[in-house]
């Protein structure tokens, strides 16, 4: 069965109360990071914090002029304390990608990979999608959240990264989300990540 995007949102919500510290673990790159702003933007009041952690050294130009200019905190993952979270949710990567990852027991897995067997209270992975980003966009899309011009431009320049401009395998829900959030993008933002990556 199913599950239509509504409900899918609104079983990613059951997982969640408003004392929750929340900690969104990820691989960072465009997809991840911009993923991990969306969830956090969906959580926003819902939980008492959001931190978005990192497993990786981040030093590819475009996701440190994405962090920089996006102004997305992010914490290394040898920085955390797992004890002072109550929730963790990877997005883009299931825990078999990576150690730290591995000894995590997330409460929601939200990935475009193919599936490893992982398991949370909460999953969606849809191997189809060129990027975790377009499944994202859905829920904040199902939310009724106008993305901010951060949020969109960053789920912009996620889509067409992991596609390859669509040249990658795509679905047309990747297409409808890379359309829809064209009309809140900051297209100058754009071009200097772009040109970051170039240099």
């Amino acid at each position: 069965m199913t599950l239509s995007i509504s409900e899918k949102l609104r079983r990613f919500y059951d997982q969640f109360s408003g004392n929750d510290h929340v900690l969104i673990v990820i691989n960072a790159d465009p997809d991840a990071i911009a993923s991990a702003m969306a969830v956090s933007r969906l959580l926003w009041r819902r939980v008492a914090t959001v931190t978005i952690s990192h497993v990786n050294t981040i030093n590819r130009p475009d996701n440190l002029a994405m962090s920089k200019l996006l102004r997305v905190s992010l914490v290394p993952h040898t920085d955390i304390q797992l004890s002072q979270y109550s929730k963790i949710v990877i997005v883009d990567s299931q825990p078999d990608h990576n150690e730290f990852m591995n000894q995590l027991s997330p409460q929601v897995i939200i990935d475009h990979h193919p599936e490893t067997g992982a398991k949370a209270p909460y999953l969606d992975i849809r191997p189809n999608y060129g990027a975790t980003a377009s499944i994202m966009t859905e829920y904040l899309r199902a939310a009724r959240i106008k993305p901010s011009v951060k949020l969109a431009t960053g789920l912009f320049y996620a889509i067409k990264t992991d596609t390859n401009a669509f040249k990658r395998q795509t679905v047309i829900e990747d297409v409808r989300a890379f359309q829809y959030l064209f009309r809140y993008v900051n297209i100058h933002l754009v071009r200097k990540i772009e040109q970051a990556d170039l240099r």
